[in-house]
């Protein structure tokens, strides 16, 4: 039997993770798997915009513009993003995202969050 903990397959596979956006006062909640993502203590308080900072510059613009929409039409998006973690380490995560409604209003966005740093580099190698 293999004991390595590097063969198993939850230690291959990228972190996949649930989140949820509360829109009438953009409270989050994670799932475990998203706090591991950002590099963050799981279960400690997350604000918005604290997380938002995380996001490169390019990746902010476009998760405004895609959330924008998605909630003006109440419809759903999915997008790669690059954030900085708090330890520095550059990621990639994909993220899907659909709208809640509630008596015709847009009440939360949820989806979830997969890191494919490891997707993206590869695929940089081989265009290079």
């Amino acid at each position: 039997m293999d004991t390595n903990p590097v063969s198993s397959p939850q230690r291959l596979m990228p972190i996949q993770a649930r989140w949820q956006c509360d829109l009438s006062d953009d409270s989050l909640s994670w799932s475990d798997g998203v706090y591991d993502l950002f590099g963050l203590q799981r279960g400690a308080p997350v604000t918005r915009e604290a997380v938002v900072a995380m996001y490169s510059a390019e990746s902010r613009e476009e998760l405004r513009r895609l959330r924008e929409v998605a909630i003006a039409e109440r419809g759903s998006f999915t997008f790669e993003a690059k954030i900085r973690r708090p330890d520095g380490q550059l990621r990639w995560m994909r993220v899907t995202a659909d709208v809640a409604v509630e008596d015709g209003v847009a009440r939360y966005l949820y989806g979830t969050k997969i890191d494919v740093t490891d997707e993206i580099i590869a695929s940089s190698r081989m265009c290079a």
